[in-house]
């Protein structure tokens, strides 16, 4: 059993699994428009961003490539010209400490809790993922959406990921648990750590039968909360 968000989602094992997979597998009819209505046949294309975000693989080494900032546009941020530039220089600026931060511990899970809290040890790889975040976050034109997107894709078991549909649920609860968001996530994970390694598991089997990718702990427990509060009442 899952208990997210401060209990604001809660699922079943079997029901976890065919959430993740829905989101993976599910597609959508594309057909052409009416005014060209023969041009093409219909197409299923992905219904989520399981191939478009998490299936493209980021670039090598410390440094975001162009590839890198637009495939947030794959995870459902909007971007024109202004939040690119801005996506540009933060990723610029933010590319050493997240290098830094992932050569000391690359993954999350196994950082220290305090290394997560608003003021993480000096040096540690906690404080220079915090730096790399901040840069996002100190930057006009980014949101915690877009700043979470593209430091997620470049490192999916560094990065937590969040987006205008789940922080409201979890920085609810992180102020009753008197934590931040991320120690929130993380003591969540924690929590239920024999559950998602069966989640994940099962789901890189589905993901190799599939052509796909796996995904991380942090990115399971995004998609499990992003489809419980986007899903119709």
């Amino acid at each position: 059993m899952f208990t997210l968000a401060g209990g604001a989602v809660i699922y079943p094992q079997a029901e976890a699994l065919d959430t993740i997979r829905s989101y993976a597998l599910d597609t959508r009819s594309l057909a052409p428009g009416t005014r060209f209505p023969d041009a093409f046949a219909t197409h299923k294309v992905p219904a989520y961003a399981y191939r478009t975000y998490d299936c493209v693989p980021a670039s090598p080494g410390p440094l975001f490539s162009d590839l890198d900032l637009l495939i947030t546009a794959g995870l459902n941020a909007r971007l024109d010209v202004p939040a690119i530039a801005a996506l540009r220089n933060f990723a610029d600026r933010a590319a050493n400490y997240l290098d830094a931060a992932h050569n000391q511990q690359p993954d999350f899970l196994l950082l220290n809790r305090p290394e997560l809290g608003d003021d993480p040890p000096q040096g540690s790889a906690g404080w220079h993922l915090r730096e790399a975040w901040r840069q996002g976050m100190a930057t006009p034109g980014l949101d915690i959406a877009r700043v979470h997107k593209a430091l997620h894709h470049k490192r999916p078991r560094l990065v937590p990921l969040l987006d205008k549909k789940t922080v409201e649920p979890i920085a609810t609860a992180a102020r009753a648990a008197r934590c931040t968001l991320w120690q929130l996530i993380y003591d969540e994970i924690h929590a239920h750590a024999e559950d998602f390694t069966v989640l994940a598991d099962e789901f890189d089997k589905i993901a190799a039968r599939e052509q796909g990718v796996p995904l991380s702990r942090l990115r399971l427990y995004d998609i499990l909360l992003w489809m419980a509060m986007t899903r119709p009442q």
